[in-house]
């Protein structure tokens, strides 16, 4: 069967391998495949992606993962697919008959044509009509990625009933349906199916449970076609660092009025002779001298950036520019505007000349060197996999459960249209309704000093900042003993961003799930955006920084209190479910690197320190 649904939920939720309760019937299922787009002419939409520059950025994340070795990950091996819709089968296919109480175990061309509505199954035991809401929620899941029917046992030949006996699925059991027979068995999935595992961590769970699928994304920001290069051209990446630590002012022609003061003290220091000999010579020391600052540049980064740290930083710092940099937006297509540019008139505002000063005051308290609102931020989501009963690749099967000592990390798995079909990846761009907020450089200087370093003498800021704070990837914990620069300063900023998203979801009416971040932590600034997969609106983002930022702001404080205290600060950092966590696919750092105490003051890493607001 073939299910059509608003087309980026297919880079989520309606992936190969997840589960789901159809929307119109009760009836669940399982995505088979997921077909490729197609536009208006039926012609299949191929996506304009830049594949290595993807490839390169999916194998940093996917590489970590135990079975990586064993996967065949690589460009002529795997399609790059923009999705479109996705055929589905019936699933789980038990039904417990509403008459007799008898579990049927269907097999697949059992109930291939059953709808839920309209057509009929009919029970094994009885032959009374099966219906959608007969059927039974739970399946059998494995680490290695298998789902599969639970089993129902036999036993008399007359089937057998499921029974629940407390709030726990584990104190469910099986019971003959027998008149004669008491015969019982305990609840429980079976063995995995999967011929080629090796695991002992098979469970039952209600087949919607979060933790029975995990989608494995990538999200990049302004992809184009030449970024394909970008790994092996130094040129652009030091071209693309260059212009990063250059203003914008001193990137194109010096400002007019700059020039003039500077000729006005020429001549009346007498170096020049004459006006147009003054504003000539203004100009020649206004100007930088881009060759020069790209030569320092590329020095700077021989100096302190192996080969991929430097392909990495370039990466990050094009995505940054992109958003702030008009000529990093080749199509001149990206809408954005920081509040200075309405205080200044560049754009056009209805916010009075006051209220703008008062937004300005208060993100100058908060610490914030930017605040930047964007129309149309363009993210490329690339979903390349998924996984089992942890998002994860090291430890834990999620919830409270506790793995089997003997039990491995779970295993990534890519998706394929068939059994020995190619791998696909899927991929689609999208606009996003965004804000840009950027750490104030000296304030966080001054609060490493105070709690972790000592006095620093820094000659630039940026610079140092590129130096020493690294991105720890999508699963990556900092050590604060050997990295406790960058452990501190990437942990300040992924909190602050969260407690942001949280702010955002209490005053707008977005769920924690709508809202992603997207962290540029050596340039200090987080992105939070809206899910393109999300159906409901019931605010913006760049309505409610404009209107309503002062609130944003006060709503943060909300942050410094969990319910969970005294016990989120002395065994978790001060970061918890209740205060900090976010969803797997909210979150840019599976919930890492996070503690109230680098906003708000308290221990942090069995140090006390102040708070950076």
């Amino acid at each position: 069967m073939t299910m059509e649904r608003k087309k980026s939920k297919f880079l989520y939720d309606f992936l190969p391998g997840a589960t789901f309760n159809h929307s119109e019937t009760n009836l669940s299922g399982l995505i088979g495949y997921v077909n490729q787009d197609y536009d208006d002419r039926g012609q299949p939409i191929t996506p304009n992606l830049p594949s290595q520059y993807i490839f390169r950025r999916v194998k940093r994340h996917a590489s970590k993962w135990d079975n990586w070795e064993q996967m065949d990950f690589n460009e002529t091996a795997i399609d790059i697919i923009q999705p479109g819709s996705a055929n589905f089968e019936v699933f789980p296919r038990v039904f417990a008959c509403g008459n007799c109480g008898t579990a049927n175990q269907f097999h697949y061309n059992d109930v291939k044509d059953f709808t839920g509505t309209g057509n009929t199954i009919n029970c094994e035991r009885c032959g009374d009509a099966l219906h959608d809401h007969h059927q039974m929620r739970f399946a059998a899941v494995c680490s290695c990625g298998q789902i599969q029917d639970i089993l129902v046992p036999d036993h008399c030949g007359t089937g057998m009933e499921f029974r629940e006996s407390g709030v726990k699925l584990s104190d469910s059991y099986w019971r003959c349906t027998n008149p004669g027979c008491d015969y019982t068995k305990d609840f429980h999935g079976g063995k995995c199916l999967n011929a080629t595992c090796d695991r002992n961590d098979l469970r039952t769970l209600p087949h919607s449970a979060s933790t029975t699928f995990y989608p494995q994304t990538q999200t990049l920001v302004n992809v184009r076609q030449d970024l394909d290069t970008l790994h092996t051209n130094d040129r652009f990446q030091v071209e693309i660092v260059s212009d990063y630590l250059l203003d914008d002012s001193e990137l194109g022609e010096p400002d007019p009025d700059t020039v003039m003061d500077l000729a006005m003290d020429l001549l009346q220091q007498g170096e020049a002779e004459s006006n147009e000999e003054a504003r000539k010579m203004a100009k020649e020391r206004l100007e930088v001298d881009i060759t020069e600052h790209r030569d320092e540049t590329a020095a700077f980064l021989r100096d302190v950036f192996d080969e991929q740290e430097q392909v990495k930083l370039s990466e990050e710092l094009f995505e940054y520019l992109s958003i702030t940099n008009d000529s990093y937006d080749e199509a001149d297509y990206i809408y954005s505007y920081t509040f200075e540019e309405l205080q200044s008139g560049a754009i056009d505002t209805h916010l009075e000349s006051d209220q703008i000063d008062e937004y300005i005051t208060e993100r100058d308290r908060r610490n914030l060197s930017q605040v930047r609102l964007v129309k149309n931020f363009p993210i490329t989501t690339v979903t390349y996999g998924y996984t089992r009963l942890s998002p994860e690749p090291t430890g834990g099967f999620g919830g409270d459960e506790t793995p089997d000592d003997d039990a491995v990390p779970p295993a990534l798995n890519l998706f394929r249209s068939g059994e020995w079909a190619e791998g696909q990846i899927f991929a689609r761009t999208n606009d996003a309704e965004a804000v840009v907020l950027s750490l104030d450089k000296t304030a966080v200087r001054e609060w490493v000093s105070e709690n972790f370093t000592g006095e620093l003498a820094i000659d630039d800021l940026d610079r140092w900042f590129l130096s020493q704070v690294t991105d720890p990837g999508r699963f990556g914990t900092i050590d604060p003993e050997t990295d406790p620069v960058s452990r501190a300063v990437y942990t300040l900023l992924h909190t602050y961003s969260h407690a942001v998203i949280d702010a955002i979801g209490a005053l707008s009416g977005y769920g924690r799930e709508s809202l992603v971040e997207h962290l540029l932590p050596r340039t200090l600034s987080t992105v939070i955006y809206k899910r393109a997969d999300t159906d409901y609106s019931l605010g913006s983002i760049f309505t409610l920084f404009e209107e309503r930022f002062l609130d944003v702001m006060a709503q943060i404080e909300e942050a410094e209190f969990c319910t969970y205290d005294t016990i989120c600060r002395t065994d978790h950092n001060c970061a918890c479910e209740d205060c900090l966590f976010l969803s797997n696919i909210t979150c840019a750092n599976s919930n890492n690197n996070l503690s109230r105490s680098v906003l708000f003051g308290g221990p942090f890493d069995n140090e006390e320190i102040n708070g950076f607001l």
